[in-house]
């Protein structure tokens, strides 16, 4: 058995986790990005992961996701509001010392090539959506199959695109959605607990949650009206409401569409959860390197 370090690095946390050949984790673990102490803080901690790892298994590579625009050939990175001097990074340049390969690919790119095979008939899409609801939003582009990646390789970042007088992700991300609901109740402090109140028929919490949705989905609305695409894949810890989540998405969702290309469309919740990412960027690593 051949066992390769995969690694999901967000604003919040990096996840990372041992992968075999066939997609197999064998071992995962999560800890605080902390980006806030710099790009070379994230070097450091990949490098401690590896080696400790190394302890147990032969790592025969690394295959990281991560938050930021990622230029797929010299993998320098475009700056980051999650990481401090992230755009000094170089992760093939960073980490040539553990003398394994190592392939980068932006976080939603990467949760978005994990996803795709798991839709049907995706390639035979003209246009497939990917995005990403947490502490920010993001977003990945299938053309024909083929990942849009942009000529600044910032393409999907529709988390920054202006609504009303803000970006989408300051007012429709998951975090987006705790600092509003916490300013009525400050004994929230995740989404789990929003939507608990929410399911409870909190009155204070339910228009929290109803203009978050409306937020939500004129982005969204926006989006499907510019790329018309066939099926939109959702990821984010929001999706563990599964179907419930999807039915109050359409419900905010439908009024907004023309009629023409209303129920046209498709949407799905991410399949592989937290470990979308994990899986996708040890996908594009194994395009790169395991041919």
């Amino acid at each position: 058995m051949r066992y390769y370090l995969t690694i999901d690095i967000g604003g919040t946390d990096i996840k990372y986790g041992v992968i075999t050949e066939n997609d197999e984790l064998v071992f995962k673990a999560i800890t605080a990005t902390r980006g806030f102490l710099g790009g070379e803080e994230i070097i450091n901690q990949i490098k401690g992961i590896f080696n400790e790892l190394s302890k147990e298994y032969k790592l025969e590579g690394i295959a990281i996701s991560s938050t930021g625009g990622i230029d797929e050939t010299s993998q320098m990175l475009t700056p980051s509001i999650c990481v401090k001097d992230y755009e000094k990074v170089n992760f093939s340049r960073d980490l040539a010392d553990l003398n394994v390969p190592v392939s980068a690919e932006n976080d939603v790119n990467s949760m978005a090539l994990g996803e795709r095979d798991l839709v049907p008939n995706h390639e035979n899409m003209k246009c497939l959506l990917a995005m990403t609801i947490g502490t920010g939003i993001g977003g990945a582009i299938f053309i024909n199959d083929e990942l849009h990646r942009g000529f600044l390789f910032t393409a999907g970042e529709w988390g920054k695109m202006r609504l009303y007088d803000r970006t989408f992700e300051e007012l429709a991300s998951t975090a987006a959605l705790v600092s509003a609901a916490s300013m009525v109740n400050p004994r929230i402090k995740n989404g789990i607990d929003v939507f608990k109140l929410y399911d409870q028929g909190d009155e204070k919490i339910i228009p929290i949650v109803n203009v978050f949705y409306d937020h939500l989905t004129t982005g969204l609305a926006n989006l499907i009206y510019i790329l018309n695409p066939e099926h939109i894949v959702i990821g984010g810890g929001i999706t563990n409401r599964g179907d419930q989540f999807l039915q109050e998405v359409m419900t905010h969702l439908e009024p907004k569409l023309w009629d023409y290309i209303n129920k046209k469309f498709s949407i799905s919740i991410a399949k592989n959860k937290n470990d979308a990412g994990m899986i996708g960027a040890f996908k594009l690593f194994k395009s790169k390197y395991l041919k």
